[in-house]
């Protein structure tokens, strides 16, 4: 009896909706999606998840982050070539949750392509695929990207279901168990517009154009449609959701101040610019350094302590040295500029305040960009560990420095 059920479930399997896979591709028996850690471009670290979406994926990725170190900024490589979609859009609010950033590729060089270079030089990632659910899950990625000769595709959602008219006209004498029958017509198109009304509503939470998504149409379910890099970057599918700007502002009492942003709705370093009149006019800086952008869960004490044991300051000039290279210098600066050490703020942010003096004016006003750091190791024996570094607006800069005269 059991060997007559394997050959009717096999036979069942054959009458329901073929479950995706892509063509041109050899086939493999498929697995679920199981993630690693790797490095990339020497010792970056990075994670890769390679394997097919199913409804465990989404847990499955939970354990591995919490069982893991990672930054905000670490990138989680997805090979897969589909599976279960609400589990990719699950994965992908994850991923969204933990701030990491997404690409398409696999760590491991397939024997097809033995004679293939890396996607850069020395990055050890290789091509991949991300189809059908993946590139929902992709989509998680704070920065994403497709890398070259990556393939993204897409194809029309189908349904994993056997026919049940189907089935009991080939096996009228067989009950068997555990099986998925399809829905009626009515019940099938309500459970399509509801499912399609989640995946827009997705789409367009993570940032992505939902225009995007007619290009499913353009492939039956046997058949993928990969998107072109420029398809990919006009639907946002390429994409940082970052900003950085300089606006004036005044607060709540009119003092007039310059104001400097940049990250994303999750973290986001801030600088503002300001004139204390009190005594003689002084131009003061504060910096708020948002601990979820370089490091996820380390303490902030331990940030703020290694500030508050010195700091420099880098910056770029905008006019190139006689060579061709970029003038880049450095100072460190003085005990007596940072007049409020650096502490730790109710949201775990690490602020301080630093006089502007005379010397400090010189490079915010003939910079091109410039950045706040480290000057002592930590305990791991790290040195230059970045406060904020940033483009400046030179016109803007050399506005608030009249203003305070």
């Amino acid at each position: 009896m059991a060997g007559l059920n394997t050959r009717v479930l096999r036979a069942l399997a054959a009458t329901a909706a073929a479950t995706f896979v892509a063509p041109a591709i050899a086939e493999t028996d498929s697995k679920p999606m199981t993630f690693e850690l790797g490095t990339v471009f020497g010792d970056t670290p990075a994670i890769f998840g390679d394997g097919d979406f199913t409804p465990r994926t989404p847990e499955a990725l939970r354990v591995f982050l919490k069982r893991n170190t990672y930054s905000p900024d670490t990138r989680i490589y997805l090979n897969s070539l589909g599976g279960d979609l609400s589990a990719g859009m699950e994965v992908g609010r994850v991923i969204r949750d933990a701030h990491l950033n997404t690409g398409v590729a696999t760590n491991a060089r397939d024997p097809a392509q033995a004679a293939s270079i890396d996607l850069h030089a020395y990055s050890r990632v290789y091509p991949g695929y991300c189809i059908s659910a993946c590139t929902l899950a992709f989509l998680g990625g704070v920065s994403r990207h497709v890398e070259i000769g990556a393939t993204y595709a897409v194809h029309q959602v189908s349904m994993n279901c056997v026919d049940k008219r189907e089935a009991r006209a080939t096996f009228p004498w067989v009950l068997v168990p555990n099986v998925t029958y399809c829905p009626d017509l009515n019940e099938a198109l309500s459970m399509v517009q509801i499912a399609s009304g989640a995946v827009v509503e997705y789409v367009r939470s993570m940032g992505a154009d939902p225009i995007f998504l007619t290009e499913m149409s353009k492939a039956d379910a046997n058949s993928i449609n990969p998107l072109t890099e420029e398809q990919l970057n006009s639907y946002r599918i390429n994409y940082t959701l970052r900003s950085a700007s300089w606006s004036y502002e005044t607060d709540a009492e009119g003092q007039f101040f310059l104001r400097h942003s940049q990250g994303d709705e999750w973290k986001e370093d801030r600088l503002e610019l300001y004139c204390d009149r009190a005594s003689s006019p002084r131009l003061f800086m504060w910096l708020v350094h948002d601990t979820r952008r370089s490091t996820g869960r380390a303490d902030p004490a331990r940030i703020a302590d290694l500030a508050g044991r010195g700091l420099s300051i880098y910056w770029q000039l905008a006019a190139p040295r006689p060579d061709g290279f970029s003038d880049i210098r450095n100072v460190m600066l003085e005990p007596y500029e940072i007049i409020a050490a650096p502490t730790v703020s109710q949201y775990d942010n690490v602020t301080l305040t630093i006089d502007v003096s005379q010397r400090f004016v010189d490079v915010l006003t003939t910079a091109k960009s410039f950045q706040v750091v480290t000057t002592e190791a930590d305990a791991s024996g790290v040195t230059g560990f970045n406060l904020i570094s940033l483009d400046l607006d030179r016109d803007k800069i050399a506005g608030i420095v009249r203003s305070c005269k």
